[in-house]
């Protein structure tokens, strides 16, 4: 069974939502957890050691 995020300052459930990001100047979207309520996003280890790694280095190589 899969664990539910919960917002600790709305008392909700966080769903996978698009939140934008920037970086060097760029700007680019994706989803994650994040709570329908105030906003707040819970990065994932995978995701900030993988995909946003892998995009920061690509734009730092430009």
């Amino acid at each position: 069974m899969e664990e539910k995020l919960i917002c600790d300052k709305c008392k909700v459930e966080l769903e996978e939502l698009e939140a934008q990001f920037s970086y060097l100047g760029k700007s680019f979207r994706h989803k994650v957890s994040r709570c329908p309520m105030c906003g707040q996003i819970c990065l994932s280890e995978e995701l900030v050691t993988g995909r946003m790694s892998e995009v920061e280095s690509m734009m730092e190589d430009k």
